[in-house]
Parts: structure tokens; C-alpha cells; sequence
């Protein structure tokens, strides 16, 4: 069953979008921190062997499309297809770009069939 993650009534300011997410799936735990001064930090938790990762880079936010563009340092951890990417420390070139959204007034980015960063200080919304 699919749920869209927002309506068009629910804008995300960029204000909305500064603070701290996590996300659990089968193969990790993640932590992402979207900071006020354009950089990020992600950190990663293999299950594992609990072993921990870290990288820092930029970002932007598209009012119009809703989408965090994460720059070069970005880890994807998984493919498509939620499989184990054990080249997830050596990132592809380019910008991982994932959308954001609201659900019952909570903001998330990424989709709910691959990994979902749910935010954890409401304080920031």
C-alpha cells in the first residue's frame, strides 16, 4: 500500500528542514544531521558488526521541487532493490538527491519504499 509522504498544502520551509533524522532498515541504522550552515553528517551503523561510518558534505534545498540535494560525500548504503551496497564508502559521483515530505505533521526525506530519514527534534519543525 503506498502513502504519499505529503499534500501540496504541506510546504516545507527551509527553517523545517535544519536538524536531526534517523533511519532503521534491515541492514543499518543512520543518522543524518541537516546543519543551518549548509553541511551535513551522516553516520552509519553497519548491523552487522555495529561498525560505525561516518561522512560529512553540503547541501541544498529546492523550495519548488522539495527535494535535499546531499553533494559527492553522500553513503548509500543500499541499491534500489534494498540490497547491501558493500561499496558504500566510496560514493558515486554526482548529487543524491532525495524528496521530502510530511506525514501526520512530521517531516521525512527519502521515500517509504527505500530508506526513510524520519526527523527526531521536533523542536526544529
Amino acid at each position: 500500500m503506498f502513502f504519499p509522504l505529503t499534500s501540496c498544502s504541506d510546504q516545507i520551509s527551509l527553517d523545517n528542514i535544519y536538524g536531526m533524522y534517523v533511519a532503521d532498515y534491515e541492514v543499518a541504522s543512520e543518522q543524518l544531521t541537516i546543519n543551518r550552515d549548509g553541511t551535513f553528517l551522516q553516520k552509519v551503523t553497519l548491523k552487522t558488526n555495529q561498525k560505525v561510518d561516518r561522512a560529512e558534505g553540503k547541501w541544498t534545498y529546492d523550495l519548488e521541487d522539495r527535494y535535499l540535494r546531499l553533494d559527492n560525500n553522500f553513503m548509500v548504503v543500499v541499491d534500489g532493490f534494498m540490497e547491501f551496497n558493500p561499496n558504500y564508502l566510496q560514493p558515486k559521483k554526482g548529487i543524491a538527491a532525495l524528496p521530502t515530505g510530511k506525514f501526520l505533521g512530521n517531516i521525512r526525506i527519502g521515500t517509504s519504499e527505500g530508506v526513510l530519514y524520519k526527523k527526531i527534534d521536533k523542536e526544529q519543525q
